[in-house]
């Protein structure tokens, strides 16, 4: 199966959707880095008493960042899709 010739109008739709992957895995390591630490990290450092009680109130802002860059993924994932469309037009048989 051979591609048909890429257009500029294609090639920037494949670098959009580039742009959005990369968008989506940088929310995805923010989100799980927001998550691990507000949710493991800091209550098991508070209970061995290595942080002071203090740093308990940082895990609801944490908690927060952490929700909204799964939007930011939802919403990047969401892009991925729209740009997909760009392969359909590069080739015409879907199953090989």
């Amino acid at each position: 199966m051979h591609a048909e010739v890429t257009t500029a109008d294609q090639w920037v739709q494949i670098n959009s959707g580039l742009i959005w992957f990369w968008a989506f895995a940088a929310c995805i390591v923010v989100f799980a880095a927001n998550l691990l630490l507000a949710h493991a990290m800091i209550p098991s450092l508070v209970s061995t008493r290595q942080l002071p009680q203090r740093v308990m109130r940082v895990r609801p802002v944490l908690y927060v960042i952490s929700l909204i860059f799964l939007v930011g993924a939802i919403f990047s994932l969401a892009n991925i899709v729209g740009s997909l469309s760009v392969l359909f037009d590069l080739y015409e048989k879907v199953w090989i």
